[in-house]
């Protein structure tokens, strides 16, 4: 397609919550960060479990229709080309694949399901289908995390050695926060695991390689919360975790993740050590990168920090936040869709992926051992 025809791409969204405002932020925003687009979002429906939030959220961000009650609804809507899935994980599963099974090209973010099982199913219906598939790892599209990958890619960091990796935030700390379905495995899939840890798991995978083998402990220690009805609930789900990796590659890694973090908000830290070079980074303070090269004299070797800019707008120089993670990485699924390309990711293989490392996670802790991932499928 020649650069500079902008084809209009038809988008139905399911779900008004955080997520799906972020999801809205980042399709309006693209023709202000991606200079001449090939393809644009046109916001034909939403769907939302709350009717009033439904209408409210057309109303305010320019939907064209709106569904409430049933998903199904949007998915059946001859104008939706794509489908995204932005509910809370236990209602990733059956629209998925009801979309797939519709022929539409489907978004969903994560984790893509709470069961492993049901993550192979999406991923191998997805196959068999030929749509575009897209599993929301929007820190792959940072700039700086970007910068690392061609760094890494270009051969600058050597032989891999270790990759380091915490994910910390503080939104769990309070004891009086309200029991959710965050907080049940059975609705989440995991607490600090699936909702910040599946991030690290992506990120390992993006920028060192396949993880072949994991040792992993989990922690509760708010073991009961009440609900909004005042009703005492048990937590079932992660406050945190650590684990220890082994790359296909040869690498080690450590990864660790969070929701009782005290002090931080959104600490996501990133260290790989190669033999000839190593690369650190920190989503709260998300635009430097800091690289190190073994080149010169070793006196005179040190750390330099790089500001990564934006790719267009705003201007050199200026910094961007972590929304734009969301809009580069939805427009460049949006751009896969009108251009057919073969080679995007994350897709739902990745998705499944990621959730493979998960459920290991899961067996480790609960199994003390060391799990190999041959055996996770």
């Amino acid at each position: 397609m020649r650069r500079g025809i902008m084809k209009p791409v038809n988008v139905g969204l399911l779900g008004t919550g955080f997520m799906g405002r972020t999801h809205t932020y980042a399709y309006k925003s693209i023709p202000f960060y991606i200079q001449s687009p090939d393809a644009l979002a046109r916001m034909v429906a939403v769907y939302s479990r709350t009717p009033e939030k439904a209408v409210r959220f057309k109303e305010v961000h320019g939907f064209s229709k709106v569904y409430l009650n049933d998903w199904r609804k949007l998915i059946d809507d001859k104008e939706v080309e794509v489908v995204d899935n932005t509910l809370p994980n236990f209602l990733h599963y059956e629209p998925c694949l009801y979309a797939l099974e519709s022929g539409k090209n489907v978004i969903c973010e994560k984790p893509l399901t709470v069961k492993l099982e049901e993550a192979r199913k999406l991923y191998e219906k997805s196959i068999k289908t030929g749509v575009k598939t897209m599993s929301i790892f929007n820190y792959r599209f940072l700039p700086a995390v970007k910068f690392m990958k061609n760094f890494i890619s270009s051969g600058q960091i050597g032989k891999l050695f270790h990759f380091r990796c915490v994910f910390a935030h503080s939104g769990h700390v309070d004891v009086n926060r309200p029991w959710s379905w965050k907080e049940n495995f059975e609705t989440s899939g995991g607490g600090a695991s699936a909702d910040l840890g599946i991030h690290a798991i992506d990120l390992a995978r993006y920028l060192v390689g396949e993880i072949s083998k994991v040792m992993a402990r989990e922690k509760i220690f708010i073991p009961e919360r009440k609900d909004p009805t005042g009703e005492t609930k048990k937590v079932t789900a992660d406050d945190a975790f650590m684990s220890l990796l082994e790359f296909e590659n040869g690498a080690l890694g450590t990864l660790e993740a969070t929701r009782v973090g005290t002090g931080y908000k959104n600490y996501l830290r990133v260290e790989i050590h190669g033999s000839e070079g190593g690369l650190v980074w920190n989503l709260e303070d998300l635009n430097y990168v800091k690289v190190f090269k073994t080149e010169g004299p070793r006196r005179e070797q040190g750390w330099k920090v790089i500001l990564v800019d934006l790719p267009w707008w705003p201007p050199r120089g200026h910094i961007g936040g972590w929304q734009t993670g969301h809009v580069f990485a939805l427009y460049n699924f949006l751009e896969a869709i009108v251009k057919d390309e073969k080679e995007f990711a994350p897709t739902f293989y990745d998705g499944y992926q990621a959730q493979r490392v998960l459920e290991a996670i899961h067996r480790s802790n609960k199994e003390n051992r060391w799990i190999d991932l041959e055996m996770v499928r």
